[in-house]
């Protein structure tokens, strides 16, 4: 069986690595190729991994070229979460994916359908939701907490004990320090030193990182 890539932008690169190299590992043959809401790339090639149309097509698609999982190569934590919920509704799994460059420690655990990039650390008894990215070189330290649909951009440090609610972008280069908690939906600016937490629908930037905005929805 095969798995299908959900976007055909940047992270999608990143992933049809992981899952070339997990491929290379079985033998092969693990990457059917890519869904894409952009109707100018169905046809074209992603390094080597053909665009096979919309997603609107992939119900169709699922039993010709026998897919059976997805992942979601999309950044933006909503919108990853509306691909997740369309792929679930046809019945695909989503299963966690990890860099062989990648560090989990055997106590940490990891939800359905998140991805751990090149030099990603999660530490000992971290504990990651659904759907996140915890993107290239990032470090999760022991006993963080994170919600569904984080994602913890290049470079940044939860350091122990950290809380993160769902929806979180931590910005690359982001530093969050012991026992800080950051509510549902709130943004944290690249290059941030965060010392104390953040309300919900927040964005926070800066050092020490101040609130510069307020948001009612994302």
């Amino acid at each position: 069986m095969a798995i299908v890539v959900y976007g055909a932008g940047g992270q999608a690169k990143v992933l049809l690595e992981l899952l070339d190299q997990a491929g290379k590992k079985e033998g092969g043959g693990l990457v059917a190729g890519l869904v894409d809401e952009n109707p100018d790339l169905a046809g074209t090639h992603i390094d080597g991994h053909l665009v096979l149309g919309s997603p609107d097509r992939l119900a169709s698609l699922m039993q010709a070229h026998h897919i059976d999982s997805a992942c979601i190569a999309i950044g933006d934590n909503n919108v990853r979460k509306r691909f997740a919920d369309h792929a679930r509704t046809l019945g695909l799994k989503l299963p966690a994916l990890i860099h062989p460059k990648a560090y989990l420690s055997p106590t940490a655990l990891l939800h359905e359908g998140t991805v751990l990039l090149a030099g990603a650390i999660v530490a000992t008894h971290a504990t990651i939701g659904e759907l996140c990215i915890i993107n290239t070189a990032a470090v999760v330290d022991h006993d963080c907490k994170l919600g569904n649909c984080v994602h913890v951009a290049p470079g940044a440090t939860l350091t122990g004990g950290v809380t993160i609610g769902a929806g979180v972008l931590v910005g690359a280069g982001a530093t969050i320090l012991p026992n800080v908690s950051i509510g549902d939906n709130a943004i944290i600016g690249a290059g941030a030193i965060v010392l104390e937490n953040v309300p919900p629908n927040t964005t926070v930037v800066g050092n020490p990182a101040r609130i510069v905005c307020d948001r009612v929805t994302r």
